[in-house]
């Protein structure tokens, strides 16, 4: 019994020691989620996430992921070092984002008590223009009467719409002005709802940012879905 005490307690101190760079790695953030607020003309981003290694061993970031291709992120260097401070760099995309947005961002390291990291951040996006809704819709068969979108624009400056071109000549329209710069209703009429189909309402605008000044709203003719106890049937069948 005596002569195995030794080797067990060399055992366990070898554990120990090759494990505990492992164990208390750990980087630490500042802060997991940021809320930021855009411009409407801002075309991107920057979101920074600091943090420190507080932990006893050196830690390797592997990668950076990112739940969505408008955020770029990676971080400042591959290894930190005990008590060494870094940073996660993002770029939000804005492209054509409005309202509130958020995405995440996963910090892959060697940690293996907390190898998957995960941040967030939230950007709200002033709207330039709203269009509701945003997808006409009629079925086949149906009545082709008429519908409309509203153009409304919650932005400092007024935003006066130009012109309208649907992409399907068998749909006629017409604009009503309820308040110029402000307030638009855009009425479209297909000429007949026999076949299925998608289109796509163009609208070019004299917006001051370039990426607002040609807007977009879709129309549809679809066939209507069979009910339940219809599909119930023809699958017995």
């Amino acid at each position: 019994m005596k002569s195995r005490i030794p080797k067990i307690f060399l055992l366990y101190t070898a554990i120990v020691f090759s494990t505990s760079g492992a164990a208390f790695a750990e980087l630490v953030f500042e802060e997991t989620r940021l809320e930021l607020k855009a411009k409407p003309e801002e075309e991107e981003l920057p979101a920074v996430y600091k943090f420190t290694n507080k932990g006893k061993g050196a830690v390797k970031v592997a990668r950076v992921e990112s739940s969505c291709g408008c955020l770029k992120a990676e971080s400042n260097k591959s290894v930190y070092e005990p008590g060494e401070s870094g940073t996660i760099n993002a770029i939000f995309k804005l492209s054509k984002f409005t309202g509130q947005q958020e995405k995440s961002i996963t910090v892959v390291t060697n940690d293996k008590t907390n190898p998957r990291q995960k941040l967030r951040v939230a950007v709200d996006i002033p709207k330039v223009v709203e269009i509701s809704p945003q997808l006409l819709e009629w079925k086949v068969g149906e009545e082709p009467k008429t519908k409309s979108f509203r153009f409304k624009v919650p932005h400092t400056d007024p935003v006066k719409i130009l012109r309208v071109k649907p992409s399907r000549d068998t749909f006629t329209y017409e604009m009503k002005v309820h308040e110029e710069g402000r307030d638009y209703e855009i009425l479209l009429t297909p000429a007949s709802t026999d076949a299925p189909m998608l289109g796509v309402l163009r609208i070019e605008t004299d917006c001051a940012i370039e990426k607002h000044k040609r807007q977009m709203a879709f129309f549809s003719i679809t066939k209507p879905r069979p009910s339940p106890a219809a599909t119930t049937e023809t699958t017995k069948k």
